[in-house]
This record gives structure tokens, sequence and C-alpha cells, in this order.
């Protein structure tokens, strides 16, 4: 198995050096503007519309028979099948390896399964696909945090900030992280 107290620095350099349109897999027009409001508005309403909105174009393939396998499995993920939720995914990126959310929704079932290196294989490629995920940025930011990588949280966290200036719980997550970094080095 692979390494993330390397490959994580790497992966947060990719995604911030190249320009979000790069990279990105998600190639719906509207993203762009989305993103811009995201990062402009303080509007709480007009936040949260954005986001949904953001996470819609996210989630849907363009494909019925992708789309049917991720509300099928999303269905399983909220009844507790986990281990079914992570097969169906795990069918879809086999079958559609470009849809970044379908990396990003089997790196939160393993994330809920405690299966941190998996997730983080998955977090990784949904950031290589959409480098402006921030459902995929904040998990690499708790995953990191919680094995004690606080250099690596917190660039994910200053990242998702970036994308996403008014998330509610980064700037209370960055300040603990940082206190336990100093609290670390001590």
């Amino acid at each position: 198995m692979m390494s993330f107290k390397f490959v994580v620095p790497m992966m947060l350099g990719l995604v911030l050096v190249f320009s979000p349109n790069a990279f990105t897999d998600q190639s719906d027009t509207r993203l762009e503007q989305l993103f811009n409001v995201l990062k402009s508005s303080s509007d709480p309403s007009e936040l949260l519309e954005v986001e949904s909105s953001i996470w819609k174009i996210w989630f849907d393939s363009g494909m019925p028979e992708i789309d049917a396998m991720m509300e099928e499995a999303a269905t399983a993920v909220e009844t507790g099948q986990l281990k079914h939720a992570e097969g169906l995914y795990s069918q879809v990126i086999k079958k559609v390896p470009d849809f970044s959310e379908g990396w990003n929704r089997r790196a939160t079932v393993r994330y809920y399964q405690q299966n941190y290196e998996g997730s983080l294989e998955d977090i990784q490629r949904t950031l290589i696909l959409e480098p402006r995920h921030f459902g995929a940025t904040w998990g690499l930011g708790m995953i990191l945090g919680s094995r004690r990588e606080f250099t690596g949280a917190i660039a994910a966290f200053e990242r998702l900030l970036e994308i996403k200036p008014n998330a509610r719980d980064a700037q209370p997550r960055l300040e603990l992280l940082r206190k336990k970094l100093a609290d670390s080095s001590v």
C-alpha cells in the first residue's frame, strides 16, 4: 500500500498548481459561474442554493444506467448497507472512471467504514478529476487531522476556504489543527 505521508503533499500540490479548468473532469459550463458565486456571495440562502446546484451537477453523469446506480448506492448508504453501496460505487468507477462523483461517493463510504487508506485513494482521484471538489477536500482534511498529519490537514482546510470561503466549520477546524500542530512540536 502506498504511503500517504508523501502522496498527500504531492496531491495537494497538483490541485493547487493546476487551474480549476486544466484538470477538471466535470465539464458542465454552469460550474464556473456557480463556483464564482460560491466564492463571492455572503448571502446564506444563495450559498445553499449554489452548493445544492453544484452537487446536482456533480451527481448527474448524464447516463441513465450510471445515475440509477448512483441513486441505488445513495439509498444503500442511507439505510446502512455500506458494503452494498461501496460495491455499486465501484461498479460506477469501473464503467465511468472519469466520473469524479463516483470516486467521491466511494471515498465517503470508505470513510464511514473507517477504511481511511481507501478513502484517501479515492479522494486523490476525485481531486485530480475535479480540483474544486469541496466535499473531497473537506474529507481529506478530516482524515489527515485524525491521523495527526496536521500540516496536510491545514493545507486541505486552507484549500477548502479558497474554494468555498463560507465553509461553516473550516475556520474553527483550522484553528484547532494549528493549535495541535504547535502543541505537537513542543
